[in-house]
């Protein structure tokens, strides 16, 4: 990846502090240490290596926490060398643009692990997003370390990148918060310019998997993310089946069904599911004992194994309830298998206290088709059938009949673009009427030339869902302002906000993650990519 982009921003960003510092009578030490260990960090990463060495020789005389003031002669004359440098590094690259288009080269993949960044520096994180997105990660940034806490619990990300220093919180203080939440296999680790002894340990400690120092290598970023998203999915891999029956588990159950239907969507393979639940098992464990219960659940988890195809997925769902998942095999022929094992199970006897006795099953399959291509769809399908059968008798197979299913409500997405530019609105409103997401979903699109109308507007339903494209930039409330409407009633996990801008290093930017933003467009930008990414947060979030 070209980094003469990010070069270009971090040349202007030590511009704007220089120039900033020049109106102030004095600059307070802990701010000179603050500008010059991010300017180590991002230096070293986006390929100025040279900047990065003479940030880290300047911090070296600074401490972190003086409340020294350095007059405007001072600090000039202390970062006279950075300051040269920075000057003939630019004059030998003045060809390189500031801005430059974001091409898309990736593939947007199945499902989508999250990543979240925890950087106040914006030239930092715009260069490991940019990164990490062009492999085809989802990713998501926050600038401090507030919204950093908040969109843990929103999103569960996979992998948390996090630094030390952030404005309104350190770094080990967002991770001892992160220890207390405990997400499942989520990896935190901390990047910082101050690789000290000190800063490992205490990370270490407090829980975080890694430590890694700024400046960060592009080839090892991205090889740090497939080692923990790939060990990730070892722990996984190793912890799939049932320790009673040893039979799959439920977790190995849902990745494997998610699986048939991609299969079914690329290749048109359908499958059935059936889910079996033992009758009056209750009954069972009340007489003999749960000893004995345990013997006739570990019975049948034999018989099915014994007397199941080769390819059919045989899964302990939850107490006395299994789930098999029959590729390439319709309701006629799930069936025909599931009243196979029934009758087996039938005839069965067990043995507690000198005494037989027999346990049976009812079972309700289901079958896919285009109207029920989703995991918890199939599930209600099956386990409706179920229930019918236990209803009429028990000890039975019922297939589900589609005809008969009695409609539910469809989550409803309400797709809101905020901006001045009528053909901005014009083309996000004519893509996704158009677009259509899938059957557990009802969509429409809203459209408002600005932040005031949108708010006048009786646009929030309670029960649907809502993506929100706002213009950053607009006449008379800028986006921003909107933004924070938006936030003091309606969290992320109902309304999802996107800021569209111009530019990629505006401090609107910044602004826009402080106060709530989901994520960032850049224009121009191609529609496509915007209905990928905004797809796939629909169903991350909202399925």
């Amino acid at each position: 990846m070209d980094n003469a982009r990010y070069q270009q921003m971090i040349y202007k960003r030590i511009h704007d502090y220089m120039e900033k510092w020049s109106q102030t009578p004095f600059v307070i030490e802990k701010e000179i240490y603050a500008f010059l260990h991010s300017l180590k960090g991002t230096a070293g990463s986006i390929g100025l290596p040279q900047l990065s060495v003479l940030a880290s020789e300047k911090l070296s005389s600074l401490d972190m926490q003086s409340e020294k003031q350095w007059a405007t002669a001072e600090w000039h004359d202390y970062l006279a060398p950075l300051l040269v440098h920075v000057e003939t590094d630019q004059t030998n690259h003045t060809s390189m643009p500031i801005i430059e288009p974001v091409v898309q080269t990736h593939q947007q993949t199945g499902e989508q692990e999250f990543i979240l960044l925890i950087d106040d520096d914006i030239v930092f994180i715009s260069y490991m997003k940019k990164i990490l997105e062009e492999q085809g990660f989802s990713v998501m940034v926050a600038y401090n370390g507030k919204r950093g806490l908040e969109l843990v619990y929103e999103i569960n990300p996979t992998i948390v990148f996090l630094d030390v220093m952030l404005p309104d919180k350190s770094g080990f203080h967002i991770l001892r918060n992160l220890k207390s939440i405990k997400k499942d296999r989520m990896f935190v680790a901390i990047i910082s310019a101050n690789d000290s002894d000190e800063n490992k340990i205490q990370a270490y400690r407090m829980g975080a998997m890694d430590f890694i120092a700024k400046p960060i290598d592009k080839d090892l970023l991205i090889a740090y993310v497939h080692n923990r998203l790939t060990y990730k999915n070892e722990l996984e891999r190793s912890v799939i089946l049932d320790e009673l029956t040893q039979t799959y588990n439920r977790k190995f159950m849902n990745s494997q069904l998610q699986k048939l239907i991609k299969q079914y969507e690329r290749h048109a393979e359908l499958f059935s599911i059936a889910i079996v639940d033992l009758d009056y098992f209750k009954k069972v464990n009340d007489t003999y004992g749960h000893l004995i219960g345990d013997e006739v659940l570990k019975g049948f988890a034999n018989l099915v194994m014994t007397l199941k195809r080769e390819q059919d997925i045989f899964c302990r769902y939850g107490g006395e309830e299994f789930v098999i998942l029959m590729p390439k095999t319709n309701s006629e022929g799930a069936y025909i298998l599931v009243e196979r094992l029934r009758k087996a199970m039938e005839v069965k006897f067990f043995t507690a206290n000198n005494t037989s006795f027999q346990v049976t099953f009812s079972a309700g399959v289901a079958e896919t088709m285009a109207k029920n291509l989703h995991p918890q769809k199939l599930l209600e399908q099956a386990d409706q059938a179920l229930y019918k059968a236990k209803q009429s008798g028990r000890n039975q197979t019922i297939v589900f009949n589609y005809l008969a299913e009695i409609i539910k409500k469809r989550v409803h997405i309400k797709i809101v673009v905020i901006d001045d530019a009528e053909n901005i609105r014009e083309l996000v409103v004519r893509y996704f009427e158009k677009l259509g997401l899938n059957d557990e979903f009802d969509v429409e699109v809203m459209s408002f030339a600005d932040g005031v109308s949108f708010l006048q507007a009786s646009w929030y339903a309670l029960g649907s869902k809502y993506i929100i494209l706002l213009d950053a930039n607009m006449p008379e409330m800028d986006g921003i302002e909107v933004l924070k409407q938006i936030r003091q009633q309606y969290k992320s996990r109902d309304v999802i906000v996107s800021i569209l801008t111009d530019r990629e290093e505006d401090e609107l930017v910044l602004q826009a993650l402080e106060n709530g933003a989901n994520d960032y467009i850049i224009k121009p930008f191609d529609i496509a990519d915007v209905s990928n990414k905004l797809v796939n947060l629909i169903n991350r979030l909202f399925v």
